[in-house]
């Protein structure tokens, strides 16, 4: 019998994702460096999931492992500028107000580390358009609380979705986790996702 999936991420998001689609899996967070880094020419999206995968691995040894890392990504004239998550409720004003009636995008890596410990990874991006934001909604949204812990102050799944006019693309890449791409990983590594249905 399959040892269940690792999930290694205290994302009530992503945990539920893989809920509902009745798999058999552990949530063991792992605390890795989320800092990002000007020496990397990859995505912090992809070597922060990647961070986290080496970690589990040294953890959970012989095991089927899940990392994602979300980051929000908008444009700017000097280039893109990531938003992880608001330290305070005036960063994540300072977020949605950047984002307020423009497109932005949302990648989340992937990474699948296998029992034999070799790591596949994938990242899924997705276009996300705001509404021009009100300060009242802006208020409204921040005494939510809802913009803690998330990438770019919001999230889609929830309250969050009154701040959207448009998306492009996988929505559950927005939410944290694309089943899509999981499934894709799985197929890649030679096997299913199937494997951990309960």
């Amino acid at each position: 019998m399959t040892a269940p999936l690792i999930l290694a991420s205290g994302s009530p998001r992503r945990r539920q994702l893989l809920q509902n689609l009745n798999l058999s899996f552990e949530v063991h967070p792992v605390d890795a460096d989320e800092n990002l880094d000007p020496k990397e020419s990859r995505h912090p999206a992809l070597y922060i999931a990647e961070r986290k995968a080496n970690l589990a691995r040294s953890l959970f040894p012989d095991r089927w492992i899940l990392t994602c890392d979300t980051v929000v990504e908008s444009k700017t004239p000097g280039g893109p500028t990531y938003l992880g998550k608001a330290e305070n409720r005036e960063t994540a004003r300072n977020m949605l107000r950047s984002l307020s009636g423009t497109d932005h995008i949302v990648r989340t890596g992937h990474c699948l580390v296998s029992p034999n410990g070799n790591i596949l990874s994938a990242m899924p991006s997705t276009t996300v358009r705001f509404r021009p934001l009100s300060d009242d909604l802006l208020d409204w949204y921040l005494d939510t609380g809802e913009w803690t812990d998330k990438a770019g102050a919001y999230g889609i799944q929830e309250k969050g979705a009154v701040l959207i006019d448009e998306i492009h693309g996988d929505y559950f890449n927005v939410v944290g986790l694309s089943v899509k791409c999981l499934d894709e990983l799985f197929e890649k590594a030679g096997t299913s996702l199937g494997q951990f249905r309960q």
